[in-house]
């Protein structure tokens, strides 16, 4: 259906109307005889004003995207070698894709080629990993590292940070476990055997200021506050490391920063409060006698996790010397045993990577021989344990997320 419009009328607008006074406002327009001038009217200039990509601000965003976009890739092309950076992490770059020979698999290809010649990548990571740290009210997602308000790592697996902070507590399992280790204590104090309980804290239990407010223990009970208190009930020596180690920080870094472990000076602050504990006060060591000066140490197993693996920081390594090792197998940590040349004397420590290259050396200044075994969360032969290296002592010391035995072995224990 067609409309057809009469010639305009140009009293339309301007006539007085006759329905009322109340008459409609003039419009001005340059040509009262052309009813399309209303389209160079002011009334509706705004709206036919062109405005597309190349308005102001759009320009400026655009700008901005585009120099967003083209730095990495710039960098990628003319920076430092990205792939190198892939093979510092323990990985093998993508090799170029082949356009003849990928067929179909191409897109993936090119895609795992461009992702590891990325530039500016690891700036990209950590980056990335910084800001979900900072802002989120549940940590990273990479579910390994997480990063403090200062560059800090720490060690995200077992739930240690949430373990810290006391969000994590597994009564049955931190019950379950004294009970295990004081039927050990009794056990081996029937063979004349002392024990003792000493874990490791985390470093989100030494250094917890530098955590997001989410990730700081707010006043709540952990499983290290538990355990302790168990093990004390049941008459377990048991020795809380945490104090003394805070306090330390003052005399230098006790925790690494770009790794899960704690440093020498760390380890013999430890160890200082352990002997003492144990009546051995006489077996104090200095840190003039143990630690040489600070040097460089390069990246870290937390760091090498996110492929920070450039990142130094200055520690005081350890100067005793080691004297090798009878290995009971060949299998990476499995228990072994250092003689010295004191008369008497043997330590077992059941511990972790805490303490498995530092505790030897300093026991060694004091007795015969120093053995040494993986935890396995409780889960192997003590008695084989006891028979091969005849221990005087034996020093629990599990890392503190790994201060709980496996659920199965307390399961075994608690049928026999």
């Amino acid at each position: 259906m067609i409309f057809a419009m009469p010639d305009p009328d140009p009293h339309l607008f301007t006539a007085p109307n006759r329905l009322g006074p109340a008459a409609l406002p003039p419009l001005s327009y340059r040509d009262p005889g052309s009813f399309g001038a209303l389209k160079t009217s002011p009334v509706f200039a705004p709206a036919t004003r062109p405005r597309g990509l190349l308005s102001g601000y759009r320009r400026r965003l655009g700008l901005l995207a585009f120099i967003l976009i083209a730095t990495p890739l710039v960098v990628g092309v003319f920076g430092q070698d990205e792939a190198a950076k892939v093979r510092a992490e323990g990985r093998t770059p993508a090799a170029a894709p082949s356009i003849w020979a990928a067929g179909v698999d191409l897109p993936r290809q090119v895609d795992a080629y461009l992702k590891d010649r990325f530039g500016l990548r690891k700036e990209m990571i950590r980056l990335a990993l910084q800001a979900d740290n900072l802002l989120s009210d549940h940590g990273n997602e990479n579910g390994r590292v997480l990063i403090g308000r200062d560059g800090r790592m720490y060690a995200e697996q077992n739930d240690a940070v949430r373990q810290s902070a006391g969000l994590v507590m597994r009564d049955r399992m931190v019950r379950g476990t004294a009970e295990y280790l004081a039927a050990k204590k009794d056990a081996l104090a029937q063979r004349g055997i002392r024990f003792l309980v000493a874990s490791p804290p985390n470093t989100a239990t030494i250094y917890p200021e530098e955590l997001p407010s989410w990730a700081r223990n707010q006043g709540k009970t952990t499983e290290y506050d538990l355990l302790l208190a168990e093990l004390t009930k049941r008459g377990v020596r048991a020795i809380d490391l945490r104090p003394v180690l805070l306090a330390a920080r003052a005399e230098g870094g006790i925790y690494l920063r770009h790794d899960s472990h704690w440093t020498p000076r760390g380890a013999l602050t430890a160890f200082n409060t352990i002997v003492e504990a144990d009546g051995h006060s006489d077996w104090r060591m200095s840190a003039a006698a143990v630690l040489g000066p600070p040097t460089i140490r390069r990246s870290g197993d937390l760091a090498s996790f996110i492929g920070q693996t450039s990142v130094t920081e200055p520690v005081e390594e350890m100067t005793l010397p080691r004297v090798p090792a009878d290995k009971w197998t060949s299998r990476p940590y499995t228990s072994f045993a250092e003689t010295g040349d004191q008369p008497t004397g043997t330590v077992l420590v059941i511990g972790d990577s805490f303490t498995a290259s530092l505790f030897p050396p300093m026991l060694l200044a004091h007795v015969r021989k120093v053995a040494w075994a993986h935890h396995t969360q409780c889960d192997f032969d003590w008695q084989a344990m006891i028979e091969r290296y005849h221990p005087d002592e034996v020093w629990w010391m599990p890392t503190e997320r790994f201060l709980n035995c496996m659920p199965s072995v307390l399961a075994a224990d608690s049928g026999r």
